[in-house]
């Protein structure tokens, strides 16, 4: 009977973990929106990119808090870039202006610049993962949300 029940548990525990990240990507992909001004970059190369934020909430967000992180597989492939730049209706590079009320958006452009000793070539892409934490009357949120691609070439 203890074995069973404490097998019930870390299954659900399991259960649980995979649903919520099953879940998460479909969620984020209404809340974090992102685009490239290009497919494909070369070294040295400066790349342009776009991520809004829409409120999902039927309240106000009073707080939101934005990162921007290159995914492992860009890292992986050898591909570095360097923050340039932000702008948009940001309070700062990582936090958009608030309130935000519902259905309302917020846009920042991120600017990147390829790192000339970077590796290159098809299969080498340059992306991002955004961790987003939000807060408003109806309780606090985080999700992750990934960027499309760009591919660096020589």
């Amino acid at each position: 009977m203890m074995v069973r029940r404490i097998l019930f548990v870390f299954l659900t525990a399991v259960a649980s973990v995979l649903g919520g990240l099953a879940a998460a990507p479909a969620m984020a992909d209404s809340v974090i929106t992102s685009s490239f001004d290009t497919d494909v970059a070369h070294l040295g190369d400066t790349v342009t990119l776009h991520v809004t934020f829409t409120n999902p909430e039927s309240v106000d967000v009073t707080f939101t808090y934005l990162t921007a992180n290159q995914t492992y597989i860009s890292m992986q492939a050898g591909v570095r870039a360097t923050e340039t730049g932000c702008t948009g209706e940001i309070s700062s590079c990582d936090h958009y202006t608030v309130p935000i009320a519902p259905g309302a958006t917020r846009t920042v452009t991120l600017t990147y610049e390829i790192a000339t000793d970077s590796s290159c070539g098809e299969g080498r892409p340059l992306e991002f993962y955004f961790y987003n934490y939000r807060e408003s009357s109806a309780g606090a949120v985080d999700l992750l949300a990934w960027s499309p691609a760009v591919t660096v070439l020589c």
